[in-house]
């Protein structure tokens, strides 16, 4: 999916004066992990925030509450196949497919 790309400090990326367009796959499902529900106006249920977890132990009950709310959370999104590894909080691969 095309939409416009955000820098590293999730500002919107402006090269040559305009603003950056380009496959926004990867970068919707960073700031589905990162915002938490409320986070947007038009869909206030999205959102996992990841940062929630960073203050719970890395327990296997965590890892398994946090897979299953990315999942829940890409499917909402229009995901039909979603594969998440959670290394650790800091460290979740996300493999999605619409």
């Amino acid at each position: 999916m095309n939409d416009f790309i955000l820098d590293d400090d999730l500002d919107l990326k402006i090269e040559n004066g305009d603003f950056v367009i380009g496959d926004a796959e990867e970068q919707n499902q960073q700031l589905l992990l990162i915002a938490s529900q409320g986070s947007f106006r038009a869909s206030p249920l999205t959102g996992v925030n990841v940062a929630q977890y960073l203050k719970t132990g890395f327990t296997q009950l965590q890892i398994d509450k946090l897979n299953q709310k990315i999942k829940l959370q890409l499917q909402f999104d229009g995901y039909l196949r979603s594969d998440v590894k959670i290394n650790s909080f800091e460290d979740i691969q996300i493999n999605a497919e619409r």
